[in-house]
């Protein structure tokens, strides 16, 4: 996520901000010295920086370095305790619905975990379970969640859970729970997941396909470094290159179809590939039919995922801190 444009003092000191606490983040810990290496600032205004966030509890002061003759240098790091966040997915359909959760600290390490059957398939339902989770983790402060469908400017135009169509998620969570809320479809979620953990050091395009079994299949897409949402948040509805008027794809062939598809298009360096109906032989059979339409030094490396909760559950955690990092500096 890009820091804001600057327009004033008082704007860059802001983004003075949220530089230092990325670059703890990045870090783990860090002298006043060091985070004016890694953010190009002046080591008297990291100290200024540290010394407010230190004041509002966001970053602590740990034990100071081994002397080496002068005075012992001061280091620091972010307070895992400055708040919690709700990592928080709906998957399946209308037939039938889970909800998938994790509890985080603000350094991202997991406080716990949990999933179950989203019954009845009611918005109040829905709004009981997280007033359940925040009566047992008074510390949250902000919630990710994640959506079978599409989802533009915290509003939900299409989903697997139909209830939730059409409704605008942020402003809903925010007025029934006072939640600062990020909210995104399940793929644009899953593939940063992905990328963070199993991606971060290729700068070519980066893929993830899911092929839920009950619904169509998904892809989300990370290309510079930026997750792609297209102009609409229409960019990795692959269920649209079937023709629905042609006979049934075996699932091996459909997978293919993708793959070939995304290659030809976005050039991906790795893509995973996750669902309940896919095996590593099916795996095989696909990619062997990639073999036969691109030449072997376009085809990208696929990685089969057993499971995406993971990358989802990650995927969420990381672009909630992110967004409730500017969200708390600059609406301070």
């Amino acid at each position: 996520m890009q820091v804001p444009f600057t327009r004033n003092t008082h704007e860059m000191k802001k983004n003075n901000i949220v530089r230092i606490v990325e670059a703890l983040k990045s870090l783990g810990m860090a002298t006043k010295a060091q985070l004016a290496q890694h953010t190009g600032l002046s080591v008297a205004t990291c100290g200024a920086v540290l010394n407010r966030l230190c004041e509002r509890h966001q970053v602590q002061e740990l034990q100071r370095d081994a002397s080496s003759g002068g005075r012992p240098a001061q280091r620091y790091a972010c307070n895992p305790d400055y708040y919690a966040q709700l990592a928080l997915y709906v998957e399946g359909s209308d037939e039938a619905a889970r909800i998938v959760w994790s509890v985080n600290s603000a350094v991202g390490s997991k406080l716990a975990e949990g999933e179950g059957d989203f019954l009845p398939l009611t918005l109040e339902t829905f709004d009981r379970q997280i007033a359940a989770l925040l009566a047992a983790y008074p510390a949250i402060r902000a919630a990710g969640i994640g959506m079978p469908g599409v989802v533009a400017e915290g509003t939900v135009l299409t989903c697997d859970v139909t209830l939730f169509e059409h409704i605008d998620i942020i402003a809903h969570l925010h007025r029934q729970h006072g939640l600062f809320v990020h909210a995104d479809n399940d793929m644009n979620y899953t593939v940063w997941g992905f990328y963070r953990s199993q991606a971060a050091q290729i700068d070519a395009p980066v893929a993830y396909l899911y092929f839920p079994g009950v619904a169509c299949a998904g892809c989300g897409m990370v290309i510079n470094g930026d997750v792609v949402r297209g102009a609409s948040h229409f960019a990795g509805e692959v269920s649209h290159l079937i023709d629905p008027h042609q006979p049934a794809l075996k699932l091996a062939e459909e997978v293919a179809l993708m793959l070939t598809s995304l290659t030809a298009i976005v050039n991906p360096a790795r893509v995973a590939v996750c669902g309940p109906q896919l095996s590593a032989p099916l795996i095989a059979e696909a990619e062997a039919i990639c073999a036969r339409r691109i030449p072997q030094r376009h085809r990208p490396e696929i990685l089969f995922r057993t499971s995406r909760r993971d990358d989802y559950l990650l995927g969420i955690t990381e672009q909630l801190a992110q967004a409730y990092l500017h969200h708390d500096i600059f609406h301070d």
